[in-house]
């Protein structure tokens, strides 16, 4: 699918509508599979596809996209451990609040 295309499903959509469609999405990812987990991933992002047609979304969406290459970017370093990262889903305030602490 073109991504215009997308973009008209969005305008048709509206914020709200793609919102809603994400949290289905993300409640379903709670209760299933790891594959149906990546399978549900890859809706969410032709949704946030879809959302291009609103610059406010396109910004939202790049905040998240930045957030999460900085946590794969700490996993890398080794900043964050593998176990860390399974079990939050900003596993860096956690590392941020443990180097507050440890410097007190």
């Amino acid at each position: 699918m073109r991504i215009s295309e997308k973009r008209k499903a969005g305008e048709i959509l509206r914020r709200g509508g793609i919102s809603s469609r994400i949290i289905e999405l993300a409640r379903d990812i709670s209760e299933g599979t790891y594959k149906g987990a990546i399978e549900k991933a890859g809706q969410i992002r032709e949704l946030v596809d879809a959302a291009s047609f609103d610059d406010y979304w396109t910004e939202k969406a790049a905040i998240g996209i930045r957030r999460e290459q900085g946590i794969l970017a700490s996993i890398v370093s080794g900043e964050i451990s593998r176990e860390s990262a399974l079990s939050q889903s900003d596993p860096r305030k956690r590392v941020a609040s443990n180097e507050v602490s440890a410097n007190d």
